[in-house]
C-alpha cells in the first residue's frame, strides 16, 4: 500500500491516540529565563530534576518546523557521562554540540505522532562533517529512530545487534532520550520531551559502514548499493524484467549513463540466470553472481525475527568492485517478532517469504539443494552459539532492564501500551513488562519451529 505522507493512522488502524507529554520537567521558571542565545545557554538555566541512564539528545531548530526534505539547519547537543553516571540536562559531560541539518524520514511512519529524523552533522558553513557520536565511528549521516508501534522499543536494536554478532554488518545503535525544541522557546520545557529513540548509523558507503570501493566517474564495475523499497519521489530507480531497484550509492543523478546501464545489466543477468533451467550450476548458475553465504545470513535474520518488511521493503544489497552481489545490511524491524497484524506477521510458524510479495529470488534459491544444505548447516552452527535461545533471551532481558526507567517516560509521552496501534494483531499488553514477556514467548516458539523445519524450507 502506498500511503500519502500526510495521512494519519486513522486510515491504517482505525485508531488515533491522543498523546500528551507526562510531567517530566518543571517549567514554572520559564518566564524568568534570559533570552536564548544557544542550546547550551538554554540548558544552563534549566531545572536539574531530569536524569537518565541513557544519553540525552537536545535539538533546537530556532522555531523552524522540520520538513520531509530538505534538511533545515539546527543545533544538537548530546549529553553523555562516559563513566556511567546519570546524565542530566545541565551536565558538563558533553559528547557533541554543534550544527546539524535535520529532516523527517520514513514513509508509513510519517503518519505517526512520534516522528523519525535524519540528521547530518555539519561544520559552521553547513558542509558535511564526520563526527563520532556516542563512541560510534565518525561519520556525518545519522538516523534518530523513534519506536512507536514497537512497544518493547527494542526490535530494531535486537535485529541489528544479532546481525553484527553473526558477522554481517548492520547499523550500530545507541539508545537515547530526545528533547526537541522546534517552537523557538528560550529553554527546554516539559513538552519538548519526545521519548526514547535509537541513534542509528545511516546505511551508506564508507570504511566503517558499507565498506565498498568508491565509484569514480571512470569506474564501472563497483561499488554500488541498491535497495528494494516503496517508491520515493526523491529517489531514482530502474527495472529488470522482474524487480524494481533503487539507487542508493551512488545516487542516480550522480551516475553516468554507462554506470546505470552496467549495474542494471548485472542485475538483469543475475535474475535471468536464476530463472533459467541451469540456475543450479555452480559455475554458470546464480552462484556466479551472488555471495551465497550473505544471502543465507540475510534469510536467517529476516526469517528468525519474521520481519514483515523483509525482502520486499527496506531491503539493501551491494556489489563491490570485483565482488558479487551481497545482501544487506538488514534494515527496519519495527514490524517484526509478532507485532504485525497483517501478512501473518503474528505467527511463529511458516516462512515469511511465502506470505509477502517478495522477489522470486528466495523461492528459486530454496529449490537448490546445495543452497538449502548450506542454509541448514549455517543455522545449526549459529544455534549452538550466537543464536542460542539463552543468548537471545538474555539480551532481551538485559535491554529491558536498561530501558526500565526511560520507558516509563516514553509511554507517558506516547501512551500506547494496552491500545491498538498500526500493525497490532490485538490491543497489546497494558504494561511494558508484559510486552517484553510476550516477545520472549514469541521468539522462543519461532526458534523451535525453525529448528524443526530449516532442513526443508519450502512452502507449506
Amino acid at each position: 500500500m502506498y500511503l500519502n505522507k500526510k495521512l494519519t493512522l486513522l486510515l491504517l488502524s482505525g485508531v488515533i491516540l491522543s498523546v500528551t507529554a507526562g510531567c517530566i520537567i518543571d517549567s514554572s521558571e520559564q518566564s524568568k529565563q534570559p533570552k536564548r542565545v544557544s542550546i547550551l545557554k538554554g540548558v544552563q538555566h534549566r531545572t536539574k530534576t531530569f536524569t537518565s541512564n541513557l544519553p540525552i539528545v537536545i535539538i533546537d531548530t530556532s522555531g523552524k518546523w522540520i520538513p520531509d526534505e530538505p534538511k533545515i539547519p539546527a543545533r544538537m547537543k548530546i549529553i553523555y557521562d562516559k563513566s556511567g553516571g546519570k546524565n542530566t540536562l545541565n551536565s558538563k559531560h558533553v559528547d557533541f554540540e554543534g550544527k546539524i541539518g535535520i529532516e523527517l524520514r520514513g514513509k508509513t511512519s510519517l503518519g505517526f505522532p512520534k516522528n523519525q529524523y535524519g540528521v547530518e552533522t555539519q561544520d559552521n558553513e553547513g558542509n558535511d562533517k564526520d563526527v563520532s557520536l556516542l563512541q560510534l565511528p565518525a561519520e556525518s549521516d545519522w538516523v534518530l529512530n523513534g519506536p512507536y508501534w514497537d512497544k518493547t522499543l527494542m526490535r530494531n536494536y535486537l535485529a541489528y545487534e544479532f546481525s553484527n554478532r553473526i558477522g554481517r554488518y548492520a547499523s550500530r545503535t545507541k539508545f537515547v532520550e530526545v528533547f526537541l525544541n522546534d517552537k523557538g522557546d528560550p529553554a527546554i520545557q516539559n513538552g519538548h520531551y519526545v521519548g526514547v529513540y535509537l541513534l542509528i548509523e545511516k546505511i551508506k558507503r564508507g570504511k566503517d559502514r558499507v565498506d565498498i570501493q568508491p565509484l569514480k566517474p571512470s569506474d564501472i564495475t563497483g561499488g554500488y548499493i541498491l535497495k528494494i523499497d516503496k517508491r520515493d519521489q526523491y529517489e531514482t530507480f530502474f527495472f529488470t524484467h522482474y524487480t524494481r531497484l533503487f539507487h542508493v550509492y551512488p545516487k542516480g543523478r550522480e551516475m553516468s549513463d554507462a554506470q546505470k546501464a552496467w549495474i542494471q545489466n548485472y542485475m538483469s543477468e543475475f535474475e535471468t540466470t536464476l530463472a533459467g533451467k541451469d540456475f543450479k550450476d555452480p559455475e554458470h548458475g546464480y552462484a556466479k553472481y551472488i555471495d551465497t553465504d550473505a544471502f543465507i545470513d540475510h534469510f536467517i535474520i529476516n526469517e528468525l525475527f519474521r520481519n514483515i518488511d523483509g525482502f520486499r521493503n527496506s531491503t539493501y544489497m551491494y556489489k563491490d568492485r570485483g565482488g558479487k552481489l551481497t545482501m544487506g545490511p538488514v534494515w527496519d524491524f519495527n514490524l517484526s517478532m509478532g507485532n504485525p497484524g497483517f501478512n501473518e506477521g503474528w505467527k511463529t510458524d511458516g516462512w515469511l517469504i511465502y506470505t509477502n510479495p517478495v522477489p522470486f529470488w528466495w523461492d528459486r534459491l530454496l529449490q537448490d539443494k546445495n543452497f538449502t544444505q548450506k542454509l541448514a548447516k549455517r543455522w545449526k552452527e549459529l544455534r549452538k552459539g550466537t543464536l542460542a535461545t539463552s543468548k537471545l533471551l538474555e539480551e532481551i532481558d538485559r535491554t529491558a532492564e536498561y530501558l526500565s526507567e526511560p520507558q516509563k517516560r516514553n509511554f507517558q509521552k506516547w501512551p500506547v501500551l494496552g491500545h491498538t496501534t498500526f500493525g497490532d494483531p490485538n490491543r497489546g499488553d497494558a504494561t511494558y513488562q508484559q510486552e517484553v514477556k510476550q516477545i520472549k514467548i514469541w521468539l522462543n516458539a519461532r526458534l523451535k519451529w525453525m529448528d524443526k523445519h530449516i532442513a526443508s524450507p519450502r512452502r507449506y
